[in-house]
């Protein structure tokens, strides 16, 4: 089930953590953005967008038939959707190493990282490192997926109140420890729990807005004229507020997704447009390849400033936003949607062969 203002809400968000890394190459340092200077709280709506949206395709599936096949099903589900893409990302950014094509030589390409990176769980705070480097938080996610059945029956139950309570304190804990790179919950370290906690605590605050969002109560708070543009402005407040006080906006955040949800006008207006859509579509492949792609475009740019051609910068900022597009759209086409019927074909296959055996039994 696939809600429109919701697709784009993630879109925004991609595009929101593409411009905010902009300026982290050093070459791009003069298109720093202010709006987007705490672009990093994206990644946080991401983990509140997918336990809400994993609840909305998979609660009743995974909870009302509780089982070990119901949630291999799930399992597969996901890794299908999420699996395929990192693979190929992970292959790219390995040869950018080798090859160093604007690599980082700080990543060891050693087997304890080649490893964890193929199994997704480079981010669990054993002190891997992601390879692709946005990719410790889809780590993280894999994580949650493992963790849904027992994160969903909290949720549901009467300690649901309990585990909210956790979410924010895990939350404030995070962004209590002083390791925030641009902020307070700008935690991203690959030797330290604090990462997975960040992703877990999202997660279930996703899960429990889903748990809440056709209560009447809620939609009488939520869903009402004006109710999108006053999350939006109470979010945009508190990003300008001193002191850097990330954990009221994210505890803001699911209010936002229940606004998309419920898809009013406006939510739909900002977020069901062609535009905020198609972004929504592709909108892992941004997330996962606009760090190569910036990187490889400043290393041209340098290569220019190097042969005499100035001025022209804004023209490769340009640029390297139209092949972001160019190569996320092919990678959605090419590689998700076909990884994805890919794993499913495969699953499909395994079933019937076990199918067969037991009925030859």
């Amino acid at each position: 089930m696939r809600i429109a203002a919701l697709t784009g809400l993630r879109g925004v968000a991609a595009v929101a953590v593409l411009l905010y890394h902009i300026p982290h190459n050093p070459a791009f340092a003069a298109f720093d953005i202010p709006l987007f200077s705490r672009a990093y709280l994206a990644v946080d709506l991401f983990f509140i967008l997918s336990g809400f949206v994993i609840s909305l395709g998979y609660h009743d599936r995974v909870m009302g038939r509780p089982g070990w096949a119901g949630y291999t099903d799930f399992l597969v589900n996901r890794m299908a959707r999420v699996w395929p893409l990192h693979l190929i990302v992970t292959l790219v950014f390995s040869a950018r190493l080798l090859l160093n094509i604007s690599g980082n030589p700080g990543i060891d390409l050693n087997a304890p990282n080649i490893i964890s990176n193929l199994l997704m769980v480079q981010s669990w705070g054993w002190g891997t490192e992601p390879i692709a480097g946005n990719s410790w938080s889809v780590s993280t996610e894999v994580a949650a997926y493992l963790l849904y059945p027992l994160i969903a029956f909290i949720a549901f139950s009467r300690w649901a109140w309990i585990q909210g309570i956790l979410a924010v304190a895990l939350l404030a804990l995070v962004a209590g420890s002083g390791r925030g790179v641009s902020g307070p919950l700008d935690v991203i370290d690959s030797d330290t729990v604090l990462t997975l906690l960040r992703c877990l605590a999202g997660f279930s605050l996703g899960v429990l807005a889903y748990r809440v969002a056709d209560r009447r109560w809620c939609r009488a708070l939520i869903d009402r004229p004006g109710g999108f543009a006053a999350v939006c402005a109470l979010i945009g407040v508190a990003l300008w507020l001193p002191g850097k006080v990330d954990l009221l906006v994210v505890c803001l955040m699911p209010a936002l997704v229940l606004n998309c949800y419920y898809d009013g006008p406006a939510a739909r207006a900002a977020m069901s447009n062609p535009a905020s859509f198609h972004l929504g579509l592709i909108s892992y492949s941004i997330y996962l390849w606009h760090p190569l792609v910036r990187d490889v475009v400043a290393r041209v740019m340098t290569m220019a400033h190097g042969r005499g051609i100035t001025g022209m910068d804004g023209l490769f900022v340009v640029a390297m936003l139209v092949a972001t597009w160019l190569l996320c759209w092919a990678s959605y086409a090419l590689v998700e949607l076909r990884g994805h019927r890919l794993v499913k074909w495969l699953q499909r296959r395994a079933q019937r062969r076990l199918d067969v055996r037991e009925a030859a039994i």
